[in-house]
């Protein structure tokens, strides 16, 4: 384990579900026992603290079929990711702080203040209504101590359960609650990665700006500056054709904001991907927080031209921002309309209408901080170069 930074923070509470076994949240009785505030003129390093804060209030249990209901992108969606969601933006970011707010659940419907408590059609059995608004008192209380005016021009961006489907199955060290904060182009600056299902917590903060950057790391005896993480899904033939000729090695990983926190903990390399089904709530906080432990984010198809590192554009809109006509495949998870979506028929969309507005339509690579001398940089460049015609990417 790796600690990076003293934490200057308490745990404010407790979320957790050990005594029943849908999946929803409870809060702990253990009050507030003080605080270091941070210095003003590093107004993105006290976001990043009291973010934190938050996410230490949170423990979330295993989902189960009563608890867990398919959402329409065929993820699981609980009580505990709707609620998580609320109390961030709601309670957490209240008051107009930010210019806007973004969440991956904005579809749910909560109740957490006339009971029964409600997310959607789940209801939270009754014995953890008064825990439930414990822990809402202490999420407003931190909200207090967020600067009413540093924070105007700043848009959030909030997962609350990444990887919902490793939450209801059982695999909650992969887990994720992902936090970023971007600036008025849309380039995250601070952010933060939390695993709340590990014994310990580990979790990895930062602003590279104000050269701020915190964490608990399970660090690997051995870095694999070698390994590159692949998904849970397909690999595709650009993917296993970019590791074989690189000569690097393929590393198993679930869910978009624990494969970034493996890069910071050492676990592999470089995280590289042209298919779709991650979103931006899925970069927004782990880019800020990879770039600021020395590492990098950026879109695929500008680095295979000239290793160029262009962010994704982390802005509320109602438009997909990154879309590149005669580029995009349509593919069930980036469809706005699924029904537009035939299997086995490649369609490339030239009207950027029928992409959802936050999909990632343009791949990713992100690289380790073990991996951004420029040796490195531009063998993996060269890699991917070398095998682009026989095999290019497809961005989806």
């Amino acid at each position: 384990m790796q600690i990076i930074a003293p934490c200057t923070f308490m745990a404010v509470a407790i979320l957790r579900s050990d005594a029943f076994s849908p999946t929803f949240l409870m809060a702990s009785r253990s009050t507030l026992v003080g605080a270091l505030q941070m210095a003003s003129d590093k107004p993105l390093t006290e976001l990043c603290e009291i973010t934190k804060e938050a996410c230490e209030a949170i423990k979330i249990g295993t989902g189960t079929s009563d608890t867990a209901a398919f959402k329409s992108d065929a993820t699981f969606f609980t009580i505990a990711d709707g609620i998580v969601q609320h109390m961030f933006i709601e309670y957490l970011f209240a008051g107009d702080k930010f210019g806007n707010i973004v969440g991956e659940e904005d579809d749910s419907v909560v109740n957490i203040l006339e009971t029964p408590y409600t997310v959607d059609s789940l209801v939270v059995p009754e014995e953890f209504e008064e825990l439930v608004c414990s822990t809402l008192e202490k999420i407003k209380a931190l909200s207090n101590r967020i600067d009413g005016e540093a924070y105007k021009h700043m848009t959030v961006f909030v997962d609350p359960i990444d990887g919902t489907r490793e939450f209801a199955t059982g695999k909650g060290d992969k887990v994720t609650i992902l936090v970023g904060y971007n600036d008025e182009k849309g380039i995250p600056q601070a952010g933060i990665i939390y695993r709340p299902l590990t014994e310990p917590h580990y979790w990895a903060s930062g602003a590279k700006s104000e050269g701020f950057k915190d964490g608990v790391l399970d660090t690997p005896e051995v870095i694999n500056t070698k390994g590159l993480l692949i998904t849970d899904g397909k690999v595709s033939p650009f993917i296993k054709s970019t590791i074989e000729n690189s000569g690097m090695n393929m590393v198993p990983s679930l869910a978009s904001g624990n494969r970034v926190l493996m890069l910071i903990e050492g676990k592999a390399g470089a995280y590289i991907r042209d298919t779709g089904g991650f979103a931006k709530w899925d970069t927004s906080g782990p880019q800020a927080v990879l770039d600021a432990h020395g590492g990098v984010m950026a879109k695929l198809p500008e680095f295979l031209i000239d290793k160029s590192m262009v962010s994704y554009t982390h802005l509320k809109t109602k438009l997909n921002l990154d879309f590149c006509k005669k580029s995009v495949g349509l593919t069930l998870s980036n469809a706005r309309n699924k029904s537009m979506y035939h299997p086995g028929l490649e369609s490339i969309v030239t009207d950027v209408h029928l992409v959802k507005e936050y999909s990632c339509v343009q791949g990713l690579i992100a690289l380790a901080p073990t991996k951004m001398e420029e040796f490195y940089i531009n063998a993996i460049h060269s890699a991917m170069n070398n095998i682009k015609k026989e095999s290019p990417p497809t961005y989806t």
